[in-house]
């Protein structure tokens, strides 16, 4: 009904504010979002979270690009009446560190989360790819929606009804297909309603440096529906390079 998620630590929030949290770990709800702020989420938009910067996920379905990692530490004790396990804290960290609570606040990127305009230094609007009529006008439109690090980028792309287009890119990416159905290069792609355990989609696919740089044709064979993709890219992206924050 409000789609938001919590990020980040209020401006004045001291590391003793957090150690608290941690020692209230066993007593219920130890209060962490307290000390946070909430920011509603802007279906299209997108944050750019670093390491070190406490987030929750939103209310909404989300699109995440990451680095391949399943580092975490989870400083909440309890979300929606669900208790939280201290182990969930600390199951990335060396044990001798597991009740160390000044150790793991050391992992907080402190600065970044209490940045004062912390929405204006994270937050990501999509960007178009190029001038947005010479994109309408040829029958698709592009996004940069996820930038910002080296490390990932991610485009959406929308390919208006009945129309074909040829799209070309500097390195290799996934897609995923959100909405519609056509023709990606020679493979037939469809949105599922559903997906039954084992069956096999025609959503997700890898294309490789070498056919990105010759160009994909994208067809949309619908007459009403648009044709959505998400275009997800690894590390060093030169076309993305321009969005990266200094």
């Amino acid at each position: 009904n409000f789609p938001y998620t919590f990020m980040g630590v209020e401006p004045g929030t001291t590391k003793d504010d957090i150690h608290k949290c941690l020692e209230n770990w066993d007593k219920g709800d130890n209060g962490i979002l307290n000390h946070s702020r909430a920011h509603r989420l802007i279906p299209g938009e997108g944050w750019q979270i670093n390491p070190g910067v406490l987030h929750a996920p939103g209310s909404l379905v989300t699109y995440e690009p990451q680095v391949a990692s399943d580092v975490f530490a989870m400083f909440q004790s309890l979300v929606e009446g669900r208790i939280v396990d201290w182990s969930l804290m600390t199951k990335d960290v060396l044990p001798q560190y597991h009740h160390d609570l000044g150790y793991l606040i050391g992992m907080l990127d402190w600065d970044a989360n209490v940045h004062e305009r912390f929405g204006e230094a994270n937050k990501t609007k999509p960007k178009p790819v190029r001038p947005v009529k010479e994109m309408e006008d040829a029958g698709y439109r592009e996004n940069w929606i996820t930038y910002g690090t080296g490390y990932y980028s991610a485009k959406e792309l929308t390919v208006f009804p009945g129309r074909a287009v040829t799209i070309k890119d500097a390195e290799a990416y996934g897609i995923i297909v959100t909405q519609g159905g056509g023709k990606f290069g020679t493979h037939h792609v469809f949105t599922p309603s559903m997906i039954r355990f084992g069956a096999i989609t025609q959503d997700e696919f890898f294309v490789t440096a070498g056919a990105a740089q010759t160009g994909v044709r994208i067809v949309n064979t619908s007459d009403s529906d648009p044709l959505v993709i998400l275009k997800h890219f690894g590390p060093n992206n030169p076309d993305a390079e321009s969005l990266r924050r200094k």
